[in-house]
């Protein structure tokens, strides 16, 4: 995060969900207290945010796949692949709240979403991009 939360200096840290080499669960995102960067520490991950995403084995692309770089205040969009868009505030870092979603239709001949990609513009106009085919512009009120 780029201004301290809570008085912490603040790190969002997401696992990128691909190709699975086994059973594993769905890939995840976490927050680190890096207010000490020679010890960090975390005390929370996002995966009770999502109920439907539990730490069990999951097919390959389910999970988180990646924030965007670019957000505004202290809540971040996050390509979550097969649960589409998810908006996560971190205004209390150690227990993050998602705000809104967006789950997209699949593409033609596909059976679930495969949220890929995701950026904001400068009016906060969010851009979801899905792997297979296709572009979500989409507007919230989340941002403020």
């Amino acid at each position: 995060m780029p201004e301290p939360l809570k008085g912490r200096k603040i790190m969002v840290v997401a696992d990128e969900d691909v190709a699975k080499l086994w059973p594993a669960p769905p890939s995840f995102a976490w927050v680190y207290d890096i207010t000490n960067e020679h010890v960090p520490g975390s005390d929370c991950d996002l995966s009770g945010v999502w109920s439907r995403c539990r730490r069990q084995p999951q097919p390959a692309m389910t999970g988180c796949h990646q924030p965007s770089e670019r957000f505004y205040g202290t809540v971040v969009p996050f390509a979550w692949f097969a649960q589409g868009l998810r908006l996560v505030d971190f205004a209390d870092p150690f227990a993050p709240k998602e705000v809104g979603h967006f789950l997209p239709d699949p593409a033609s001949g596909a059976d679930r979403a495969s949220s890929n990609d995701v950026t904001t513009d400068d009016r906060g106009i969010i851009y979801l991009i899905d792997r297979i085919q296709g572009l979500d512009i989409i507007e919230t009120t989340a941002f403020g």
